[in-house]
């Protein structure tokens, strides 16, 4: 019998006389069934009487075929296993089979004889197919408080009305599903997390589904749906990532939310027609908690349209972490965009940005970024500055000037590429940079050079204070 041999952590809630009270345990898989089979065979069992829930962490770290396995160590341990809050039917389950219906039919025995409520159930990678509907069935009477259905690409499954029936749902993850929920549906009062991946429905039940769940605090939601307008009303939400394809997004109402990740799939935006209002105050137009933001140079073509406020939005003040992920300075509106929205958040610290490859010298960017150049303090409290796909062509050296410029308490410019992307050798770069007007005296600079010859990752670092 195989086992992986990493430490499993076993915390325990509950008190018990074995030795003292104990707070973690540690077992390796196979210690586990190795204590197991000791205690079977020379009459000193030190696992049997342990608490339930501390049996039910133990059998919950063992790969499926070797927690049914112990019901043959003794007749205590014949039904243990089927007590198991947590039923995880992952990758690893679905491989161990030759044919889709030998694993089906084990997951039906496992639910056939499971006994009290399953707190999680996970499965993953399996085709759309009506066996899915019979296990929801069973699971809805089964008090699931985190679901996970992950279903194979390209087989998109109709979610079932025995889903909308998990009233102590507090995590749903879905991934390639459609998902209709039937009329007059109450939400889910108690959901805490959500995640939706290949997801399909239209706009108006997303955004009812977040109305009608008070609790909800974390928000992911990658390649849904392609939305004419998305509208985040969540009263309680902290946390939100949306990688898709949208005309319009705006935070409504979003007092709690701290992090915020926005990437418009595609090169360009689903329109190029420019609103009346600018997007900028209509995107951040209230979440007064925002830390740290994460977006796109789509995003910031985006922001740009109807141009730019004369007043930041409030919701800036507060941002702590920034990053711009795939920026091309090709394009004038996405450079301008970029120096408005960093040069709006007084609180900045930690700036993160990506250059998209744009291939050679674009003037119109130069132009625009020379007179930033004098913006001295403009970014009062960065410290910390991450550049990557830093190449060295003009216009990246010239927003490198306007921020050395601009950051009087700057320590740390780390720049980091590709060998062979890189147009200029890392210390004429570095050498430079260090004549630039710096409004700090203190910058230390670091060049990471990544070299990928021969399938190998060969790295060089440059450190110049």
């Amino acid at each position: 019998m195989r086992f992986q041999q990493n430490e499993i952590y076993l915390k325990v809630n509950c008190e018990f006389n074995w030795k003292e009270k104990v707070n973690r345990l540690i077992f390796p898989q196979a210690q586990i069934l190795n204590t197991m089979r000791n205690a079977s065979t020379s009459g000193v069992d030190t696992i049997s009487n342990l608490p339930c829930n501390v049996l039910d962490v133990i059998l919950g770290c063992l790969p499926w075929k070797d927690a049914v396995k112990t019901s043959i160590l003794s007749k205590d341990w014949k039904y243990k296993w089927v007590t198991r809050q947590e039923l995880d039917f992952n990758d690893e389950f679905y491989k161990s089979f030759k044919q889709d219906e030998e694993a089906k039919r084990i997951i039906y025995q496992v639910l056939l004889v499971h006994k009290g409520p399953i707190l999680k159930f996970r499965l993953r990678n399996f085709t759309s197919c009506p066996d899915i509907d019979h296990w929801m069935h069973f699971l809805s009477k089964k008090n699931v408080q985190e679901f996970t259905l992950i279903v194979r690409i390209g087989n998109k499954y109709h979610s079932p009305h025995h889903l909308f029936k998990f009233q102590q749902l507090r995590y749903l993850e879905l991934q390639d599903c459609l998902f209709q929920p039937p009329l007059g549906f109450k939400g889910f009062e108690k959901l805490i997390k959500l995640d939706l991946m290949h997801v399909t429905f239209d706009s108006s039940i997303l955004t009812n589904l977040i109305s009608k769940s008070p609790l909800l605090e974390w928000l992911r939601l990658r390649s849904i749906t392609n939305f004419d307008i998305l509208e985040i009303d969540a009263a309680n939400l902290k946390f939100l990532e949306f990688i898709g394809k949208t005309k319009s997004i705006s935070f409504k109402n979003a007092p709690m939310l701290e992090k915020v990740t926005v990437g418009f799939l595609g090169r360009r935006l689903l329109t190029d027609i420019s609103p009346v209002c600018s997007n900028f105050p209509k995107f951040f137009h209230y979440m007064p908690s925002l830390l740290e933001l994460d977006i796109c140079g789509t995003t910031l073509e985006y922001l740009i349209k109807g141009g730019l406020p004369e007043n930041p939005p409030t919701a800036l003040n507060n941002i702590r972490t920034l990053t711009i992920s795939s920026m091309s300075l090709r394009y004038t509106e996405v450079v301008s965009s970029a120096v408005y929205l960093i040069t709006s958040c007084p609180k900045l610290q930690d700036l993160t940005i990506e250059f998209y490859p744009v291939g050679d010298i674009v003037e119109p960017a130069v132009q625009l970024l020379r007179p930033q150049s004098s913006s001295y303090g403009a970014m009062k409290l960065l410290q910390k500055v991450q550049v990557n796909m830093f190449t060295g062509l003009e216009m990246e050296m010239e927003f490198m000037k306007f921020i050395l410029a601009s950051a009087p308490v700057l320590e740390e410019v780390s720049i980091w590429n590709f060998t062979r992307f890189l147009f200029r050798l890392c210390k004429q770069m570095i050498d430079e940079m260090k004549e630039f007007r710096r409004a700090s005296a203190n910058v230390e600079f670091k060049f990471e050079e990544i070299d990928m010859e021969g399938g190998y990752e060969h790295e060089e670092v440059m450190e110049v204070a």
